[in-house]
């Protein structure tokens, strides 16, 4: 797999990559919205009598918020500090705001510790980890709102009338260190004043954050960070989750632990067989030793094959022999063949093909216009008479005025009839 991944071209792995990028930044969304105005309220160790002072209205800006508020700049601040801060709390929020108290991803900040620890600058690990307000959030984001502070320790979906949780969703039975890790960041991201997600907010680095946390609890070898986690699964799910985390770490007596281990030396057995019969194999299939020349037997010589002779004089076994007669003056031998007419030579012509005759497409013929029958400008008439037509020649009869008479007159000219419109002046 790990061949192929890396034969695999970035155009290939682009659209794979797009979709988990795009599902990871949804899902970052959905967190910081979750738990943004909630956070204000787990920070406080009652939350049913203690307040938040001063308040903070739920808004979309959080500029109130981070070193700009007194008790979420205490939260923020690291905890080797946070004496120094609580004797002048002005002073200590003006020595984070100016970076003379840098807030750094190495410094552990105030609410990841319990509140009754002594914080020891030897030996920071005492009481860190164990702030109420990091187990609320973690709660909040995997159990659900309805599970955070809660003593019942109950994932139960339909009790708390809400969707599936992650913790269903994913079947997480208990806290990993990179769950309990992001949650610590969602956390320190909701006490701030940044408004939308950046990797650095000032000096602090949540990618940093997030893996020093990491690197700090996923240890099995060291037993404080299994100490740890083990109390911090006591906390989120209850006292029968840290039992059954105790038990799956030795497990040797298990089923599951019994089938891998059957499963394993029969893959051992099919290894040891397979490796055997490759040997074998391998024997069989060798070269024979090399023998010298005069060791090696001589092999006879192959039978020579009879001559074959020409087809004209193969004897026929199948008529006795003929006598033999002597031969007359007039013959000779061999014998002369018998003349034969020369052989006419004949061409063979290939064969005509037919082709298909088309029928010539008829020639359109101009059609004979009909000449225009003559027009006159004299009137007559027409008798039919026997067999042929007679016309009669046109007369000018008085009162006949169709046609003009050459000897007329001309006509006296009309005077113009002038235009009404305005008079000449």
């Amino acid at each position: 797999m790990s061949n192929k991944l890396v034969t695999l071209l970035y155009d290939e792995l682009k659209p794979y990559i797009t979709a988990i990028n795009s599902a990871m930044s949804s899902q970052r969304s959905d967190d910081f919205a979750s738990l943004k105005h909630p956070m204000l309220e787990y920070i406080l160790t009652n939350r049913n009598s203690d307040t938040l002072q001063p308040p903070i209205p739920k808004s979309s800006c959080k500029s109130n918020r981070g070193t700009n508020h007194p008790r979420l700049a205490r939260e923020l601040c690291p905890r080797k500090w946070l004496d120094k801060f609580d004797i002048d709390v002005d002073l200590g929020i003006q020595r984070l705001q100016d970076g003379t108290w840098p807030l750094l991803s190495t410094n552990w900040p105030s609410f990841l510790y319990a509140a009754d620890a002594i914080y020891d600058s030897e030996d920071p690990n005492i009481g860190l980890f164990r702030g109420h307000a990091g187990i609320r959030a973690f709660q909040h984001l995997y159990l659900g709102p309805a599970a955070a502070g809660s003593e019942e320790h109950n994932d139960d979906d339909s009790k708390h009338g809400r969707s599936k949780s992650k913790a269903t969703m994913y079947g997480l039975t208990k806290v990993t260190p990179q769950a309990w890790a992001w949650a610590m960041c969602a956390a320190w991201f909701s006490l701030s004043a940044c408004n939308s997600y950046k990797v650095c907010i000032g000096s602090f680095n949540l990618e940093d954050f997030f893996f020093a946390i990491l690197k700090t609890l996923d240890d099995p070898e060291d037993p404080w960070a299994v100490e740890t986690m083990a109390w911090i699964n006591e906390q989120v799910f209850g006292k029968h989750a840290a039992k059954a985390m105790t038990a799956a770490a030795d497990d040797t007596d298990s089923d599951l632990a019994k089938m891998r281990a059957k499963r394993a030396a029969r893959k051992q057995g099919n290894t040891t067989s397979t490796s055997a019969t490759n040997n074998v194999v391998r024997s069989t299939t060798t070269s024979p030793p090399s023998v010298s020349a005069a060791e090696r037997p001589s092999s006879p010589a192959p039978p020579l094959s009879p001559p074959r002779l020409p087809p004209q004089v193969t004897p026929s076994t199948s008529s006795p022999p003929r006598a033999l007669t002597p031969l007359s003056d007039s013959e000779s031998f061999p014998p002369s063949p018998a003349k034969q007419p020369p052989a006419i030579p004949t061409a063979i012509l290939p064969k005509p093909v037919p082709v298909a005759h088309k029928k010539a497409k008829p020639v359109p013929r101009p059609k004979a216009k009909p000449a225009p029958k003559p027009r006159s400008n004299t009137r007559g008439s027409a008798r039919l008479s026997a067999g042929a037509i007679q016309v009669e020649e046109p007369t000018n009869e008085a009162g006949d005025t169709g046609i003009p008479d050459v000897n007329a007159p001309a006509p006296p000219k009309k005077k113009p009839v002038p235009r009404r419109g305005k008079k000449a002046a």
